[in-house]
């Protein structure tokens, strides 16, 4: 019988001497993860003053009748802007979120993919986290297919009352007409699914709008849609005026040569795709830009060529006119000339995220705050993560 004055580490080392012997085993200490071009304070911005801000508008003015956000976005491995929302609406708020991401760079094995693993089990288990939701490991433009997961999965789950497409590289990068993977056929299938909604929802596009971050075929049949308003709508062509000082076609390719006119005009007609999208549907939708903020990724770049615009899309009860006649109400359909030329003026007034921090300490002290307390979540040892601020500006 064992001595029981004898320590227990002592009888636990005579009943497995000669078993595992004394061998010690090190476990491989895990890798600092190393801060990102994206981990600066001003993504923070536009998530909080943005993407945050809109968010809790929208589910204020009209809360979720189910009491669940449904979200679909493109959250990378981290999840920031999960535990973000998650924090600060859905709690506030008592809602649920409800997500479907895409992630293409989920691969079995992965050193990455097991990082994006821990962060999904950590984001399921917040308390205000829907237990429907999805991650997947494809590439946001296979919604464009009629029959895969991705699009099965998005027509199941949405309706959506945010859709976040945040790229990194150009919307409008691939030529059109050659590819079904493309980004202007998954938006397009989108918005037509977005169609069922009877209360508004939000769009948020992020894209590059540099020269090289724009298919050259795409941006001329851009450039019509902006020459169409110039040519058939008055309101148009004076905000254009006013804020551009393009009212003719030598000033408007004068205007396009620029890096800012780009820009401008890419932004401009681009949403206004998105309007005539929204106002063919049945009833039309009004489609609205609430804000659009950029900042400068290219070091050869003289101005913002990192855009995030924020866009509100609100279903109308517009009756269409009775092709067979018998029905006389009168058909009052939203005017593209006057959405049009909202738009301009929100393009016009575009914020540059870099100047807004450096001209504000403390608004820069803040979002480094909060960009520290996303990275603990999600396990950076964020120790010198100011200084490396720092060093990036």
């Amino acid at each position: 019988m064992t001595d029981p004055s004898e320590p227990l580490s002592s009888i636990s080392d005579d009943l497995t001497d000669g078993i595992i012997g004394n061998t010690i085993y090190d476990f491989d200490t895990p890798k600092k993860k190393e801060f990102l071009p994206w981990h600066r304070p001003r993504k923070q911005y536009v998530r909080e003053k943005q993407w945050e801000y809109l968010i809790t508008d929208l589910v204020t003015e009209t809360p979720p009748r189910t009491g669940t956000i449904n979200y679909l976005g493109l959250p990378g491995d981290d999840l920031f802007d999960l535990r973000h929302f998650h924090d600060k609406i859905c709690i506030p708020k008592n809602l649920k979120l409800k997500f479907l991401g895409f992630n293409k760079g989920m691969k079995p094995g992965a050193e990455h993919n097991t990082q994006l693993e821990i962060s999904l089990d950590e984001v399921n288990r917040l308390s205000h986290i829907h237990d429907g939701s999805d991650l997947l490991p494809d590439d946001l433009t296979a919604i464009a297919l009629e029959k895969s997961v991705a699009w099965m999965k998005s027509e199941n789950m949405g309706p959506f009352d945010v859709i976040n497409i945040d790229l990194c590289d150009g919307f409008a990068k691939q030529p059109a007409n050659e590819f079904k993977q493309t980004h202007y056929n998954t938006l397009y299938r989108l918005m037509y699914l977005q169609a069922k909604r009877q209360d508004p929802w939000l769009l948020m596009l992020t894209t590059r709008t540099n020269t090289e971050c724009v298919d050259a075929n795409v941006f001329e049949t851009l450039k019509q849609v902006y020459r169409d308003n110039l040519a058939d709508c008055e309101d148009f062509l004076n905000a254009s005026n006013e804020c551009f000082t393009v009212s003719d076609e030598d000033s408007f390719l004068d205007y396009c040569s620029e890096s800012t006119g780009f820009t401008n005009v890419f932004l401009t007609s681009l949403c206004k795709w998105i309007l005539t999208t929204g106002l063919r549907q049945n009833p039309p939708t009004k489609v609205e830009v609430k804000n659009v903020l950029g900042y400068t990724v290219a070091k050869e770049a003289d101005s913002p060529d990192l855009m995030s615009i924020a866009i509100k899309i609100t279903p109308t009860y517009v009756a269409m006119p009775d092709p067979i006649g018998l029905a006389n109400q009168e058909f009052n359909q939203p005017s593209e000339c006057l959405f049009a030329s909202r738009i301009l003026k929100r393009v016009h007034r575009k914020r540059d995220v870099d100047e807004i921090l450096a001209g504000d300490e403390q608004v820069m002290n803040t979002m480094i705050e909060n960009t520290s307390t996303l990275l603990d979540q999600a396990r950076y040892d964020t120790s010198d993560y100011a200084i490396w601020v720092q060093n990036v500006l």
